[in-house]
């Protein structure tokens, strides 16, 4: 039996049909595995084993800036850009990175280095390398480099850095105490909190913020605390007394807050210590002065209201026997006996006017009513009947404007407009005195202004005419103690306000003073 004979044209056929389609497979292999390298963001390099670029993707042209066509032939961009090392200083060509794996046969992980632009700025870059290896075979037949730009990273790293930096600096060389404190222990702590504590770094890391309290404010801060880890509030601020290293008490303003994570979690309290220890002194000294004043003053101003009230009595004595003397022995005394006898009672009569004020001066702060809605018009009406005599025997007129209501004491109201017009009347010119009494609206205070046409002030005694026994003028041309004014400052600041004077030589004065508004702060 014969065998069938093959077709050599069949088979050849088959064969290759055969390998045709295993070459368009492997063209299709090939274009998809571009196609993957091309759309990686990573940049890919493929060396021979000269270590010369054979082969790369679209990443590596964006990454390093070059053509691929550039870089195919040469060892690499880095013999083609200039290039630093991690740390700035330049690349030489024993420290690229293909010749760093093959001289110590290992492959690279995480190298750093960068390519310096024209414009000398730094595009940093992650390069890992691998070799390429036939299996079977322990050599190399390439390297295969891929590069990652980390230059945002970089930056923001560098960023960071440089703002941990800033805060430790400011953190230690602040004028105010910082620390950070976990469940009440100090773990971190600046300069100035060892210096206003008085302890060291390291001693001060080792104790809780309560063994450095004052014993009677160790738990002033723990309702805070509790709120500010509750969410209640954001932050507090106190004051506290600190038992230093050596004893001392220190008072510290301290605020606090609570640094939370992300996820709202509680990592430290910081607190800010600021040393108040000389303010508080200050304030205890001033407080101390204060009531020593206070007692000060109230002792004076019994002693003015004793003496004032005792020496009356001696006084009506020397002016009632003086007289007596005059009506009784007048005729048998001479010219100058007379005269100097009419000098004692005028001096008498002068020394129980000076006592009277000084009285009244005395009383203002202490014998002063409680303050009530007092409409200003009516005060200011009770002044003028009290100076009828002295208005109708020079002929004046007093007119006023409408007048707010106030919140003052009456009595001492009505003598502050007395003492005022009084003045005016007394310090009139040639002319019929014109006195008027208006009110200019301020936010806060009702500004009053008593206004005449006298003999007026010159300027450089403006401050000094409020002051006790201050006089311009003659004792024989305009009689008076020279309290008057001073009495009328006093009452204006009992009141809350102040006092002052406008006026010119012969054009008249203008008295302010200030009366505040209810409920003005």
């Amino acid at each position: 039996m014969t065998k069938p004979r093959r077709n050599p044209d069949l088979s050849a056929t088959t064969e290759r049909a055969a390998l045709t389609e295993a070459l368009e497979a492997l063209r299709e292999s090939e274009a998809r595995f571009r196609a993957v390298v091309d759309s990686a963001n990573e940049g890919i390099l493929v060396y021979d084993s000269a270590l010369k670029v054979t082969a790369g993707n679209a990443a590596a042209e964006r990454i390093i800036g070059l053509p691929l066509a550039e870089m195919v032939g040469k060892p690499g961009f880095t013999s083609l850009l200039p290039c630093v090392r991690d740390d700035g200083t330049p690349l030489a060509p024993e420290d690229r990175p293909t010749r760093v794996s093959v001289r110590s046969g290992k492959p690279l992980t995480g190298h750093v280095m960068g390519i310096v632009r024209a414009d000398k700025s730094v595009t940093w870059l992650d390069v890992n390398t691998g070799f390429l290896r036939r299996p079977g075979e322990s050599g190399f037949y390439g390297i295969v480099s891929t590069i990652s730009d980390i230059t945002a990273r970089r930056h923001a790293e560098q960023a960071l850095r440089d703002s941990e930096e800033r805060f430790r600096q400011t953190f230690q060389l602040a004028a105010s105490g910082i620390c950070e404190v976990v469940d009440g222990r100090f773990v971190r702590v600046n300069r100035s909190l060892c210096e206003i504590l008085g302890y060291s770094e390291d001693h001060l890391l080792g104790m809780t913020v309560k063994e450095v309290s004052h014993p009677e404010d160790r738990d002033v801060t723990d309702t805070d605390r509790a709120r500010i880890h509750s969410g209640e509030i954001d932050s507090a601020r106190f004051e506290k007394r600190y038992v230093r290293a050596d004893g001392v008490v220190v008072w510290c303003e301290v605020a606090i807050a609570l640094v939370r994570s992300v996820d709202g979690h509680p990592l430290y309290e910081i607190a800010v210590f600021d040393d108040v220890t000389e303010r508080k002194e200050n304030e205890v000294a001033l407080r101390e002065a204060h009531e020593e004043l206070k007692r000060s003053n109230a002792e004076l101003e019994q002693f003015a209201y004793v003496a004032s009230h005792d020496l009356q009595e001696p006084l009506r004595m020397v002016s009632s026997y003086t007289q007596l003397l005059l009506r009784r022995y007048g005729d048998r005394l001479d010219g100058d006996a007379r005269e100097f006898t009419a000098y004692i009672v005028d001096g008498a009569a002068r020394m129980k006017q000076l006592i009277e004020d000084l009285l009244a001066y005395s009383r203002v702060g202490t014998k002063g009513k409680e303050f009530k809605p007092v409409p200003v018009e009516s005060a200011l009406r009770r002044a003028i009947v009290n100076l009828r005599a002295a208005i109708d025997e020079s002929g004046a007129t007093v007119t006023y404007d409408a007048l707010p209501v106030v919140e003052a004491d009456d009595t001492q109201l009505a003598q502050l407009f007395q003492n005022l017009i009084g003045n005016a009347l007394k310090f009139r010119s040639a002319s019929v005195p014109r006195i008027h009494v208006s009110c200019i609206q301020k936010p806060t205070e009702h500004e009053i202004v008593v206004a005449d046409n006298g003999i007026g002030i010159e300027a450089q005694y403006f401050e000094r005419i409020f002051m006790v026994f201050q006089r311009l003028h003659n004792k024989g041309e305009y009689p008076g103690t020279g309290i008057g004014l001073a009495i009328c400052k006093k009452v204006v600041e009992r009141h809350g306000g102040h006092i002052w004077v406008e006026s010119k030589p012969d054009e008249g004065s203008a008295f302010h003073f200030t009366l505040p508004k209810e409920g003005a702060a």
